[in-house]
């Protein structure tokens, strides 16, 4: 138990080295593990690897005790076109790293399984300081927008049990360590963390070839504690430089997926949805102590947000060549929940499509290799009825995503 803990703190510290980007539905990071990649994230009935930990806890039930590390590479862009002058404006360009790893063991004769994930499954960063675009400039005033962030760490503990031959139930505890959120403007720079506790339960049912896999994954509200300090834009006032504590609170949306699969031959063909009900990320409230910053500041200010929930369409498909050798495919239909009225550049994503390709490669009886491409295409948003005219124009986004594991079986 010691060496597994020191195993999970040193996972955790490798991941909080990496900032998290996404450009999904909202905030959230679907992409947990190279094969589910490869097959558009339909995974929640194939759940046949370590990832199950996060697709579906209840397949640990139907496989061999594992380890499984990985990440992904995630490269995007985002451009502003502004409708006036009609010129384009970028968003600081970067590559970020969004590692995985997870764990799975059951004792021989045993119809428990244990497994433990550490992962990185919602995140968001968007930098458009120093882009010119209008909104990140001091002609924006207090609807200036420079940097967002919100980078988090996931651990999730579960237990499966094997009802019978073919059914599994399983449960866990989600932990979320909310280390970094930014909510950057020339008038403010607001940082903070916080932490919060959830659940999840699943279950997975398998006979002659199909499979049917649900999973449900509670909201997680997190309380953040930070600082506000004054920007340039509050210089006439002389709070550039002050700084005063400030909260507010982030709710991890809960997640419903139901899957359905089919094993034909060498064939293997899956159909998922997900359900991420984002009502829960209606506004955000920040709260401010008193200090000389409230001059600017007041002791509250609201964002409003409404986000609705969202439904998303997956489909994988993985042909096996041979007993070592696999190719994937998937699709990807994953409407945005924001709406053309309170939508700003901190997260200007529109609906979005994904095309996805993958490649499995046995290299030994305990050892596997996966890799998978997605290209993410998001729809242009043109905006013209924003709350604030200023972020009015048009986005345009896409990304291109890199996802590799390494499966050790024992």
């Amino acid at each position: 138990m010691k060496l597994f803990n020191r195993y999970a703190m040193s996972v955790a510290g490798l991941l909080c080295l990496f900032p998290v980007i996404t450009h999904a539905g909202g905030y959230m990071i679907p992409e947990q593990g190279a094969k589910a990649v490869g097959m558009g994230n339909a995974f929640t009935a194939v759940a046949d690897d370590p990832s199950a930990n996060w697709f579906n806890p209840a397949g640990l039930s139907f496989q061999k005790n594992g380890v499984m590390i990985g990440g992904d590479v995630v490269a995007p862009s985002n451009e502003y076109i502004d409708p006036v002058g009609n010129k384009t404006y970028s968003a600081k360009k970067s590559i970020f790293l969004v590692p995985h790893t997870y764990i799975n063991y059951r004792a021989d004769d045993s119809k428990l399984s244990f497994g433990f994930g550490i992962n990185a499954p919602f995140g968001l960063s968007t930098d458009w300081a120093g882009s010119g675009a209008p909104f990140s400039q001091a002609g924006a005033g207090s609807k200036s927008i420079t940097f967002s962030q919100i980078e988090a760490i996931h651990v999730n503990p579960n237990i499966a049990y094997r009802v019978s031959e073919n059914l599994s139930l399983a449960a866990g505890i989600a932990y979320y360590n909310v280390m970094k959120v930014h909510l950057n403007s020339l008038a403010l720079n607001i940082g903070g963390h916080g932490d919060g506790f959830g659940g999840n339960a699943a279950l997975m049912y398998k006979n002659d070839g199909y499979s049917l896999g649900v999973s449900y994954r509670s909201s997680v509200k997190v309380d953040i504690n930070g600082t506000a300090v004054g920007g340039s834009g509050v210089a006439v006032l002389g709070l550039n430089g002050i700084a005063g504590n400030a909260t507010t609170s982030l709710e991890i949306p809960s997640i419903l997926s139901v899957a359905g699969s089919y094993q034909w031959q060498d064939w293997l063909v899956s159909l998922q949805f997900d359900r991420v009900d984002w009502t829960s990320f209606n506004k955000i409230e920040l709260n401010f102590a008193p200090s000389a910053l409230n001059l600017a500041t007041g002791t509250s200010q609201t964002i409003p947000e409404n986000w609705r929930t969202t439904t998303t369409i997956r489909l994988g498909a993985e042909w096996r060549l041979d007993s070592s050798n696999a190719i994937r495919f998937g699709y990807v239909n994953d409407p945005t929940p924001t709406n053309s009225v309170d939508v700003s550049p901190r997260i200007p994503g529109n609906d979005r499509q994904l095309l996805t390709l993958g490649y499995g490669l046995k290299m030994a009886d305990d050892i596997t290799v996966d890799l998978a491409y997605a290209y993410v295409w998001l729809k242009d948003r043109n905006l013209t009825t924003a709350s604030a005219p200023v972020y009015n124009g048009t986005y345009k986004s896409f990304v291109h995503l890199f996802s590799s594991s390494f499966i050790y079986r024992f």
